[in-house]
């Protein structure tokens, strides 16, 4: 089962008490984050279903109104480094028929925030454009050619070099053979490659590709575009130096691959920083409908029709985004619904290119009332509207990407047999005004443990990023620590996002 199934058939019975996984043969979770993104520490559920939430609309982050950015902006990518945010994105001046605008060569550019909800342009003086260097470029060309896409990271690589503290990779096109080229800098904004030529040849290319550290695998992982039997499609390489990769093939997702009215523009892929062992991606779902009874009912025809003179799938192709997890990096679950969608804009809407999500989430502070702290993503929106592109902030829950989801009616939810450590159980959970939850723990034979009863289990209502769980008034589990155990969630109007053993 490859996809996040649909709420209707994701309600499975349960119809046995003997756990699936053996009690010599348990998951060991150690003090990790779980998260109920996907099935893996899921056994049986009764009455529960894994619900995805759509994300928040917030403020427009930046308007993309300047000279050498444009209608196109896009690739974003988005990280905190220490007290600040960094972003960068192409700017990109597409050229539709009968435009007024004047198309310009790729550019990276680069802003940054305090906060990660408000966004400066600052003045790089770096790279002359239509003759002044004011401007925040930070990425011209590349020996007279442009850079398509341009993804920085943070290298936590403990062998990296202090000149390459920040690594990225990115297209260029125009030298050849073309392909991938990576990057490096001290500082985040004055950047060289580090190599006079593509390290990396061997895929399409044309959307935004990332790489990064990963500390779980010990090695650079990079994911990136092709093209598999004419469809856009994702493939993983890996490196032990940023410089020479080994190609692993197309990402595994089962049932759910993209296919020729479904396919993936962008992976977007990244370890979730609560769950670095957890593997998140946003990628863009691209959708050509053709020109049909709806193509100029859509929001600003007139654009539309411009787009569908220059090319006719500018104007009949739409763009949302799907979400992707995965424990090893190389399968995927997907979900079968949207995780971001159009929406109900009136302007510049469900154009192709809009929908983009940035890689990757952040976390940001609050901008109602004394909420919590939360998750920040941000996504592309009016693209191919002439000068008017812009980018949108979303907020989530923290951890809050699915949920086991109990409705009215009392559900049951029952984890494979696992290990831990720690001396504490703590839950991201929110319960509606009537909501209950309650834990039971169980031995690997699904026998409850004296003590830790659904009988002694403490009512939890209310909503918390971090609840302890207890029995009796006793929170304290250590008894527990390394022995295998199962968990059964009893729950109703209840969503449990992450659960977590700690000291």
């Amino acid at each position: 089962m490859k996809r996040f199934l649909s709420t209707t058939t994701l309600l499975l019975a349960l119809t046995s008490v003997v756990p699936s996984s053996a009690a010599d043969n348990p998951i060991d979770v150690g003090s990790r984050r779980e998260l109920f993104i996907d099935n893996f520490m899921i056994d049986s559920m009764k009455n529960v279903e894994l619900k995805m939430p759509e994300p928040v609309r917030r403020n427009i982050a930046l308007n993309f109104d300047k000279p050498w950015e444009g209608c196109g902006c896009n690739y974003f990518t988005v990280f905190q480094d220490g007290d600040k945010f960094r972003m960068y994105y192409h700017g990109w001046q597409i050229r539709l028929k009968d435009s007024t605008y004047p198309q310009h060569p790729l550019v990276m550019t680069y802003a940054e925030s305090k906060d990660g909800i408000e966004w400066t342009r600052p003045n790089l003086g770096l790279f002359e454009f239509q003759g002044s260097k004011d401007n925040n470029i930070v990425l011209p060309d590349i020996k007279g050619t442009e850079c398509h896409d341009f993804a920085p990271f943070i290298d936590l690589n403990p062998k990296a070099e202090p000149d390459a503290k920040y690594k990225a990779i990115g297209t260029v096109y125009g030298i050849k053979p073309a392909g991938l080229w990576a990057f490096k800098s001290p500082d985040a904004i004055h950047w060289t490659p580090m190599k006079d030529a593509a390290v990396y040849t061997q895929g399409a290319f044309d959307t935004q590709n990332i790489a990064f550290w990963s500390e779980h695998e010990q090695k650079y992982i990079l994911y990136y575009r092709v093209f598999a039997e004419g469809v856009r499609h994702i493939e993983r390489a890996v490196s032990d130096d940023f410089l020479n990769w080994t190609r692993e093939g197309l990402l595994d997702f089962g049932d759910g691959a993209p296919t020729m009215t479904e396919q993936f523009y962008v992976n977007q892929i990244k370890p979730y920083y609560r769950a670095p062992h957890i593997s998140i991606g946003f990628p863009a779902r691209y959708v050509d409908r053709g020109l049909t009874a709806s193509t100029y009912e859509l929001p600003e025809p007139e654009y539309r029709k411009q787009r569908v003179a220059t090319t006719p799938r500018y104007g009949t192709a739409f763009t949302d985004t799907v979400l992707i997890t995965s424990r090893d990096g190389k399968k995927f679950q997907r979900s079968n619904d949207a995780f971001l969608r159009p929406g109900l804009r009136t302007k510049n809407n469900w154009s192709y290119g809009d929908n983009y999500i940035a890689w990757h989430v952040i976390e940001t502070a609050p901008t109602d009332d004394d909420m919590p702290r939360e998750l920040s993503l941000f996504a592309t929106e009016s693209y191919f509207t002439e000068n008017n592109s812009r980018l949108r902030r979303y907020t989530l829950r923290i951890d809050g990407f699915v949920s086991a989801h109990a409705k009215h009616d009392l559900g049951e939810l029952i984890t494979k047999t696992f290990t831990f450590a720690g001396k504490r159980l703590s839950l991201n959970f929110g319960t509606s005004a009537a909501g209950v939850l309650k834990i039971e723990i169980q031995d690997a034979d699904g026998k409850p443990i004296p003590g830790f009863t659904e009988t002694d289990a403490d009512l939890l209502y209310g909503d918390s990023l971090d609840r302890t769980a207890s029995w009796k008034g006793n929170g304290d589990v250590s008894s527990l620590a390394g022995k295998p155990i199962r968990m059964r969630f009893v729950m109703n109007e209840t969503d449990v996002y992450s659960w977590k053993f700690e000291n």
